[in-house]
């Protein structure tokens, strides 16, 4: 079989200014209406989520794919002679964009506006990838258009145009898309157990918008938590005493968070056998432009990734100025040198070339706690901290008991953090982002029953 490679290769500069762009919009793509854990896990989160290795990888993609085509052949059988996944040849990035939209039972989705966008990129020469959450109220040019938010342009021309408004103002290639829905979340993370994430603020939400266009109020307390489908789609798109910022981190922290619990053993040897009823319990709530051989030889792709060539960036509070329209829309505008520095960072994301001696960690200012009955953990890890680099300002003991350790990132820097939690032997998981600019510290390290003394 010849090997698939991405066919998209024109790439824009960033200032959308200077494009020369022609007035037509790109032919219409294939679309494959696939399940949405074989494409939004595998090609979305999957880059960061799917938990195959060596043999037991290629035979599961090779099964996947069968199934695969048998459902969106109708039921019909799959070809006896259904050729081989094979390996993925192709040694341009690839560049996919993830878009979630807020589809109403009955409503066209092309007709709905996207609530998350994230491009996910991958090298496959360098065993690189990186993920870039963009603000659905950022403020910019739509190609043939004018200003609006970015959230708009898939009303405007449903996932081509959307990927045509992300390669007009980011001024990288956006090579395929993949558009789910909200019950594929609900569905995935519900057939995985639910998965456990750490909130770090009391939420309540009095206005949480239902589907018959009402409310249904959401709590949630700040702490550790095992969250089941619907519960955490509101834990990731409540904004109630929160920016849209802090609903791009919790989308991202959900997303590692299925990586966690896909790395268990247990939970891929539960959800892989499933695959044929999710197929068609879901059949509509996914749309992608890849098709099913693509799909699998790119889990085959990213299974080596390790976390630290995986780059997590988003464009926050450093990147944008908030803006009025004069029609009163609340937007941001991007502040274009920064927006090009996290593009840079998730485009290129920095690899120790000798993982064995890793650089300084620098002046990084943190505070310990010891959130665990284990006298002195707090002061032997502030030694082990200072050995590397770190400042160290304070130690105490926490106000409660934590069963699980949690890095609070005061700097919205998920380089910094996972920087930090890379020296604990952490995973990225542990870390919550509270934006606070006027902080003296960097981070607080709160030491939990989990945490493994260095």
């Amino acid at each position: 079989m010849a090997n698939l490679v991405v066919c998209r290769t024109r790439r824009s500069p960033f200032v959308a200014q200077s494009l020369d762009m022609g007035p037509n919009l790109p032919s219409p793509r294939r679309r494959s209406r696939l399940n949405w854990f074989a494409v939004f896990i595998v090609v979305g989160v999957a880059l960061l989520v799917l938990p195959v290795a060596g043999l037991l990888a290629l035979r599961v993609a090779s099964d996947l794919t069968r199934r695969m085509e048998q459902v969106v052949n109708g039921g019909q059988a799959a070809p006896l002679d259904l050729p081989e996944i094979g390996v993925w040849q192709g040694k341009e990035r690839i560049t996919i964009l993830l878009l979630g939209i807020d589809q109403r039972p009955g409503e066209d989705p092309e007709s709905a506006r996207t609530d998350a966008m994230m491009l996910l990129t991958l090298d496959p020469v360098a065993r690189t990838a990186g993920m870039l959450s963009i603000p659905r109220d950022l403020y910019v040019p739509l190609p043939d258009r004018g200003q609006d938010r970015i959230n708009t342009a898939h009303v405007y021309g449903g996932p081509e145009y959307a990927m045509r408004a992300v390669e007009y103002n980011f001024g990288v290639p956006v090579h395929h898309y993949v558009r789910v829905n909200f019950a594929a979340l609900i569905a995935l993370i519900d057939l995985v157990g639910g998965v456990e994430v750490y909130n770090d603020r009391d939420i309540f939400d009095a206005t949480y918008p239902d589907d018959a266009y009402g409310y249904e109020p959401f709590a949630l307390p700040a702490g550790w938590h095992v969250l089941d489908g619907r519960t955490a789609l509101k834990y990731v798109r409540t904004r109630h005493g929160a920016s849209d910022f802090e609903r791009v981190r919790r989308q991202q922290q959900i997303l590692l968070a299925l990586r966690e619990k896909l790395h268990t053993t247990d939970a891929a040897t539960k959800v892989l056998p499933q695959i044929p009823q999710i197929l068609q319990a879901l059949s509509g709530a996914i749309q992608t432009d890849l098709n099913t051989v693509e799909i699998a030889q790119l889990v085959l792709m990213v299974k080596d990734i390790p976390d630290d060539r995986i780059a997590r960036v988003a464009i926050d509070e450093t990147a944008v100025q908030p803006w009025t329209t004069p029609q009163g829309g609340n937007v941001l505008i991007p502040v274009r040198e920064r927006v090009r520095e996290l593009r840079e960072l998730f485009y290129n994301p920095p690899v120790a070339a000798q993982p064995e001696a890793p650089a300084p960690a620098g002046p990084m200012r943190i505070s310990i706690q010891n959130g665990t009955l284990l006298r002195g953990l707090a002061a032997g890890t502030k030694a082990y901290l200072e050995g590397r680099g770190f400042i160290v300002e304070s130690i105490a003991d926490a106000p409660q008991r934590y069963p699980r350790t949690v890095i609070v990132d005061y700097r919205g820097q998920p380089d910094l953090a996972q920087r930090l939690a890379t020296e604990l032997g952490l995973p990225l998981t542990s870390v919550a982002t509270v934006s606070d600019p006027d902080s003296p510290l960097d981070a607080l390290v709160i030491l939990g029953d989990d945490f493994q003394p260095k």
